[in-house]
């Protein structure tokens, strides 16, 4: 499964057999087969039996680096279609994808051992890297097609000493909870040679835009260059909020694996496993008055921010941190004779790279991150820290970190003026055996690896109160864009003065400029109303996950809201935006289905319907049809109330900017929400709300379900407001009559 040069020089370009014309019936069929042999398994198809032993794939393949995609949630189709899109955004013309499987088509058996009946080494052992969104909780994930073999993958029952011994190395689930300490060494029980295991402790969040997305983000940063470790917690630390990330390897050197540089370790196979546990950070909102605010609050404005801006900070972040940013070393990657592709065209990001230092800066907002990719989330790191705590180490206070981190950002013009500092948290690492499975073991083996010292945003507002007093009033901003944190060692050392002192090994930072939106003719404030918080509430327990700026792919039941605060909503790096968003936060209590265990969390809903995404809802998809007929799929208009459509009596509003009277467009897709996929040949006169396709026939039993994608854009809304729905439509098998003949 290794590659064992260290850096070996390799090209693959992955073509696509996709192409959208004038003729849509016709082209949609040749498509959807292109899809159809881009998803089939290159080892067998999809419904053949496999042997007991593992012995389909036996080694690595030495090939280009293969990527395989499961994403299934039923509730969640157009988060994992994102997600499942978002992983290949940044990999394509890089990786091979081998097979990428959405919702009925995503099975279990492709992740279950073949002594059971599955049919791993076809699929997950026969890719580089596998990713899987959906929902999961400690020690299993979930599939919405319950036949093959059943919904549920249970660790380690299903999975023993499955994975790793063909060509996998890697396996990344956006999945809630997979890697939580109650299970973690259920899941490091799996692996077989497998290098890496990444995935969350706490639940996680997904998107409904592929550009917000773990995956994407993921991507991302392997496309820069980081490591898998160092990518999956950077990923997390720009598109999540709030939540924990872990990595589990065979040996610590395999957090260092990186495909960029063809740079992986060793298979190994023994009885101990190490992690490497990640808080990706942000504060929840605090308490504000709801009963003052008289249904409105301030509209908070994006300021500009220009090309020529982010070029000068960018050049004033690489004075900070001694890191170039001349356009030439902003492309030249850290070891020259390596040659995978340069980051995708287009790329909203300057980023440029001095040795192990990265810094990176968001062209549209100023978001920024700096990395000493030597000293953070690799596994000599990892090491030293289990040396350290073995030693006894003198480790930083919590004082010490945050004293080093104030420092550090005030010298060098950093610290935001509005940023309220939250807390010290600890990234971990730890090492067991595979005989034990105590949660309370696994807590207790964590050792300090990385300080973090994080901040809040507090943005400062004077409302007018229902008794006409003018008020200050303090609103939290939330959200992944709301993040400013440094990163410390443990460890540091002493100064003449007796005082602790150590170099900072990352920063992030630079929300958004924001200012007050003020009326010109009359120089008031802007306010914006908001709906009460009941009807809210309301709104999120009917329509969730159409709501939720953070979807969260886990089974819930029995869901109670225990408080409400109001905050804004800032975006992800990568992201427009050009009004923060307020938001009420809500605390959830709710049961989760696959484990009937009680957990608890904080979804957010935007306060005013000017904020909601638009509907995205396909109206008359059928189920299942025959080969070869033709499909006409139609739109809800989005311009008229959600309760006109049916999705509630007390939602008597349209969700979108201007309302009724706002522009909404409607694209549609074939496959996945890429461009290349787009359906060109519409219905001229009904605004696009229709589409008229024709079935494919079916190549095997996994290919038999074909997807349209319908995006609703809200054009005048500041945010890039969209919405994604899909329709999921089965075809038919043909059914063959067999000839009669004989005597009249």
């Amino acid at each position: 499964m290794s590659r064992y040069s260290s850096w070996r020089r390799w090209r693959s370009v992955l073509t696509r057999a996709f192409s959208v014309g004038a003729v849509a019936a016709l082209l949609l069929v040749s498509a959807l087969q292109a899809a159809d042999t881009e998803q089939e398994s290159p080892l067998g198809p999809r419904g053949a039996d496999e042997v007991a032993q593992p012995n389909a794939v036996t080694a690595d393949d030495g090939g280009a680096w293969e990527l395989g995609v499961h994403g299934t949630a039923a509730d969640l189709p157009t988060a994992t279609a994102a997600e499942r899109y978002g992983m290949w955004y940044w990999l394509n013309g890089w990786f091979v994808r081998r097979y990428s499987y959405g919702e009925a088509s995503a099975w279990e058996r492709d992740f279950k051992r073949a002594a059971l009946g599955g049919t791993e080494n076809f699929y997950i052992d026969s890719v580089d890297l596998q990713f899987y969104v959906g929902h999961g909780a400690p020690g299993l994930f979930t599939f919405a097609n319950t036949s093959y073999n059943d919904s549920t993958l249970y660790a380690p029952t299903d999975c023993s000493a499955s994975w790793g011994d063909g060509d996998n190395e890697w396996l990344a689930l956006t999945s809630c909870q997979v890697l939580a300490d109650s299970r973690l060494v259920a899941m490091a029980q799996c692996m077989n040679r497998q290098h890496l295991i990444l995935g969350f402790v706490t639940n996680a969040s997904a998107h409904n835009n592929f550009w917000d997305t773990q995956a994407y983000h993921f991507g991302r940063y392997l496309r820069y260059g980081y490591n898998m470790t160092q990518a999956w917690f950077k990923g997390c630390d720009v598109a999540q909020r709030g939540r924990i990330a872990r990595v589990v390897a065979e040996e610590t050197p395999c957090f260092s694996d990186n495909p960029y540089y063809s740079s992986v370790c060793p298979d190994f196979v023994d009885n101990d496993y190490f992690w490497y546990t990640h808080s990706c950070g942000t504060p929840t909102a605090a308490y504000v008055p709801l009963d003052l605010l008289q249904n409105q609050v301030p509209v908070f404005k994006v300021d500009p921010y220009s090309l020529a801006d982010a070029t000068s900070d960018f050049t004033q972040l690489g004075d900070v941190f001694d890191v170039p940013v001349t356009a030439t070393l902003r492309i030249a990657s850290v070891q020259e004779d390596v040659d995978p592709p340069s980051p995708v065209a287009n790329n909203p990001f300057l980023v440029s790279q001095n040795v192990s230092r990265t810094i990176e800066l968001d062209k549209g907002s100023g978001l920024f991150s700096y990395t000493d990719l030597g000293q953070m989330w690799n596994g000599q790191q990892a090491e030293q820290a289990l040396a350290l705590r073995a030693a006894n180490a003198n480790y930083l206070t919590n004082d010490d970190a945050r004293r080093l981190a104030d420092s550090f950002l005030n010298q060098n013009g950093l610290m935001q003026g509005d940023a309220v500092f939250a807390e010290v948290v600890s990234d971990t690492v730890g090492t067991l055996g595979k005989n034990n499975v105590s949660a309370a073991a696994v807590a207790q083996a964590e050792t300090p690896a990385l300080l973090q010292v994080i901040y809040g945003r507090q943005l400062a507002a004077t409302v007018v109160t229902a008794a006409g007093v003018t008020q200050n009033i303090s609103f939290t901003v939330v959200g992944p864009g709301a993040k400013q944190k440094v990163y410390l060692p443990p460890t540091g050392s002493v100064n003449a003065a007796g005082v602790l002192q150590a170099d900072v090994t990352g920063v992030q930072g630079g929300w958004r400029s924001v200012s007050p939106a003020v009326n010109a003719a009359t120089g008031e404030q802007i306010m914006v109303d908001i709906l009460d918080v009941e009807t809210v509430k309301k709104l999120y327990l009917a329509l969730d996950k159409e709501v939720t700026m953070n979807s969260v792919p886990i089974n819930i039941k029995d869901r109670v809201i225990v408080s409400s605060t109001l905050a804004y909503w800032e975006n992800s790096p990568g992201s427009s935006q050009g009004e923060l968003i307020p938001t009420y936060e809500f605390d959830v209590t709710y049961t989760e289905v696959d484990t009937n265990q009680p957990g608890q969390d904080f979804f957010y809903v935007p306060a005013s319907q000017r904020y909601l995404r638009p509907v995205a809802r396909i109206l008359d998809a059928p189920t299942a049809v025959d080969q070869g007929i033709q499909v006409t799929l139609t739109a809800a208009d989005a311009t008229q109330t959600l309760k006109a459509l049916g999705l509630g009596d007390d939602f008597d509003f349209v969700a979108g900017y201007n309302g009724a009277g706002g522009t909404y467009t409607y694209e549609w897709y074939l496959g996945s929400v890429a461009p290349e996929n787009k359906i060109t040949d519409l219905n001229p006169n009904d605004g696009a709300t229709k589409v008229t396709l024709q079935a494919p026939g079916t190549a095997d039993e996994q290919n038999a379900t074909f997807e349209v994608y319908l995006v609703v854009k809200d054009t005048d809304s500041p945010n890039e407001s969209t919405a994604t729905a899909v329709a999921q439509i089965q075809v038919n098998p043909a059914i063959f009559l067999p000839a009669i003949t004989g005597n009249r």
